[in-house]
């Protein structure tokens, strides 16, 4: 992000709306900082930042007194000023010949970052009064690096996630995925998944993230707002059957030719564990099953405070089945 400087929110006591949330400095009022939702955070004659109240001018529109010193002779100068120029100015990347600033929903209150997009007098006036839509501008307003990277984030998911429910080729090499679908809402409003996205992921460490659609809901198929999550590679791993190359054998049990015996084992730290040998599938399932619950809760534990609640309480509570 070159120069910018960013606040750290946590440390500072400011809780996020999203784990996208950014607050970048105002650079000739250093004592102040505007987030990628439209917030301001402040610290001017105080130790502690706080989030200003969000109040409207008489066109609608957010807007703050921010304080600073002039840098020729010190001075304290006020100056009003909206939150969509404070959101443009850190956000948006600016274009030629665009100095208008356009709110996408019509709510002028509305400053978060994606809903603005600089635009000239005569396309905000056609704007304005419907006369033509964002759509037929024919252009998509850019945002500082950072931004744009989470954008491609959210549309290389979509991208995956499109082609595990709709691709013929690559259900041929995982025909598990031929019953999965997404929702219609998202279907319908490709913008709707990108927001979700950027609500719901977060980190952990410098882990890979998976979009998960059935760690909250056993076997569902669909992806949708009320069954995805964002979980770590290492938890995601935990949950897969590979009923397509393991045989016709129970989850975690395989037959030893050799001992004429059925053996469990599983998976750990991509180390295949030995577990013990049985005289049917069936025992050599119950105790394949009952390191694997231990061990999905193990990790649950191990990754508490860094995961939503949902998964955890969805990991303490899940249940192997010789169906699986």
């Amino acid at each position: 992000m070159g120069d910018l400087k960013i606040l750290d929110a946590k440390k500072e006591g400011i809780e996020l709306l999203n784990r996208l949330e950014t607050f970048i400095q105002i650079e000739w009022a250093p004592h102040y900082y505007i987030s990628s939702e439209g917030r301001l955070a402040n610290n001017y004659r105080k130790k502690k930042f706080y989030i200003h109240k969000q109040t409207l001018n008489t066109q609608g529109k957010v807007h703050w007194k921010i304080f600073y010193e002039d840098k020729t002779d010190g001075t304290v100068i006020e100056e009003d000023i909206t939150a969509e120029k404070l959101v443009a100015k850190a956000f948006l990347e600016t274009v030629y010949g665009k100095h208008r600033i356009y709110h996408i929903d019509g709510d002028l209150s509305n400053s978060k970052y994606n809903n603005l997009m600089y635009v000239d007098d005569k396309e905000f006036y056609k704007l304005s009064v419907q006369q033509m839509s964002v759509n037929e501008l024919g252009r998509v307003q850019g945002y500082v690096p950072f931004l744009n990277q989470n954008r491609m984030k959210a549309k290389r998911l979509w991208n995956d996630m499109n082609t595990r429910c709709y691709n013929a080729k690559f259900h041929k090499r995982s025909p598990e995925y031929e019953e999965c679908s997404i929702c219609q809402e998202w279907l319908e409003d490709k913008e709707k998944f990108f927001q979700w996205v950027e609500e719901n992921y977060y980190t952990v460490g410098d882990e890979r993230m998976d979009l998960d659609k059935d760690i909250l809901v056993k076997g569902n198929k669909v992806y949708s707002p009320d069954t995805c999550v964002f979980v770590p590679h290492s938890i995601n791993t935990l949950f897969l059957s590979c009923k397509g190359k393991r045989g016709k054998y129970p989850i975690g049990v395989y037959y030893d030719s050799d001992k004429k015996k059925y053996c469990a084992n599983m998976n750990v730290n991509s180390e295949c564990i030995k577990l013990s040998v049985k005289n049917t599938s069936e025992e050599a399932f119950e105790e394949y099953k009952r390191h694997k619950e231990a061990l999905i809760i193990v990790t649950a534990d191990k990754y508490k405070k860094y995961i939503p609640s949902k998964v955890y309480n969805a990991m303490l509570n899940w249940k192997v089945e010789i169906t699986d």
